[in-house]
């Protein structure tokens, strides 16, 4: 083909080509729909129910009740003189079990002994005087005197007697205890000798440790230190070290939380009154969620948090997500107790927040022009 006849065909071709590309370019091609959302893959799990489930557990340590711990000791400086305690010893209230010889003391003794023989004898002259004075007899002057002493000698005796007292002893024993020259520290209250440090002929500082401690049964407290605040309508349970579960009551729980660990302390009482518990055993409280139908547990990890509302995902007909408004009342560890329009017979989904975005998304996409 010659040079010519080979332009004169590439013409009809190149016009033949850009009136296709032409029409192709005017006509509307439909968009490809968009791929289908997969949806989010979450395990149902059953819902399980909260009576006698153990929410939490904290430990705790029996206290000692007041009026049930004893201990004698010297107030001011002494030599021990005689000994009658006995580790294990049964005692009662006002039973001697130390002597000592505590010089302060008896002088307070014997101060007080001679304060009230003043003040008796100045009472009287105060009396006789008044009566003179009332009559004309007596001055004035002679009045105010005696009734100076007479205020001297009574605070004399106030001042002796508050000795006394540190040391334990009775107004009316000081008599006995000046003219014997010791003390006998006496137990306060009735009860076992657990401890005896007291050593013949030894010397004690002023204000020494315990020479006699007595320790006896009594209404005990327990205190727990817990992270977490129970649910109203909770139930506990001291559990001692060898598995013995006592039921307890709430007493009451501190204000202040313990910077160190964040936990607060709470003390509890034995439902039964004649349940014994030893001061200074330890164990663990136990608290468990109260009984009810709208009270259950589910996993932790089931809680969605949409804006100020948590819900759950409960499965519906056709396996189909079922949304259920809730209240967390407590969390520990992978489950929580909720309350709410939910029973033991329903499953919900183990990952709320997943389903969550799933159905915030596929909102998303309705309102979507």
């Amino acid at each position: 083909m010659t040079p010519f006849v080979r332009r004169f065909v590439a013409v009809p071709m190149l016009a033949l080509s850009g009136a296709c590309t032409s029409g192709s370019s005017t006509a509307e091609v439909p968009p490809a729909p968009p791929p289908a959302r997969a949806s989010a893959p979450s395990a149902w799990v059953p819902v399980r129910a909260a009576s006698r489930v153990a929410l939490a557990e904290a430990p705790a340590l029996v206290l000692s009740s007041p009026d049930a711990v004893a201990a004698l000791s010297a107030p001011f400086r002494a030599r021990v003189q005689q000994v009658r305690a006995r580790p294990g010893q049964q005692v009662k209230a006002g039973d001697p079990l130390v002597e000592v010889l505590m010089p302060e003391v008896v002088e307070a003794a014997g101060a007080a002994s001679a304060a009230s023989l003043r003040l008796e004898a100045y009472s009287r002259q105060v009396e006789r005087l008044e009566a003179l004075h009332a009559q004309g007899l007596a001055k004035l002057p002679d009045l105010a005197d005696a009734q100076t002493q007479q205020a001297e000698a009574r605070a004399a005796l106030v001042a002796a007697h508050a000795v006394l007292r540190v040391a334990g002893i009775a107004p009316g024993e000081a008599r006995g205890v000046a003219e014997r020259g010791t003390v006998w520290l006496k137990s306060p209250i009735g009860g076992i000798v657990t401890e005896v440090r007291a050593v013949l002929g030894e010397m004690q500082p002023e204000a020494s440790a315990a020479l006699v401690r007595v320790a006896a049964d009594g209404p005990a407290r327990l205190e727990a230190r817990l992270s977490v605040r129970p649910p109203e309508d909770a139930s506990f349970a001291f559990v001692s070290s060898q598995g013995i579960a006592v039921p307890v009551r709430w007493v009451g729980q501190s204000p202040v939380v313990d910077a160190a660990d964040g936990t607060w302390r709470a003390w509890f009482e034995p439902e039964d009154t004649a349940a014994v518990l030893r001061a200074g055993q330890g164990g663990r409280l136990r608290i468990q969620a109260a009984a009810g139908e709208d009270t259950v547990l589910v996993p932790a990890r089931a809680l969605a948090f949409d804006s100020a509302r948590t819900v759950v995902f409960t499965r519906g007909g056709e396996g189909q997500p079922v949304r259920r408004e809730v209240e967390v009342l407590a969390t520990s560890g992978a489950e929580a107790l909720v309350k709410g329009p939910l029973s033991a017979r329903d499953t919900v989904a183990a990952d709320g927040a997943a389903l969550l975005l799933e159905s915030q998304a596929g909102d998303a996409d309705e309102v979507t022009p």
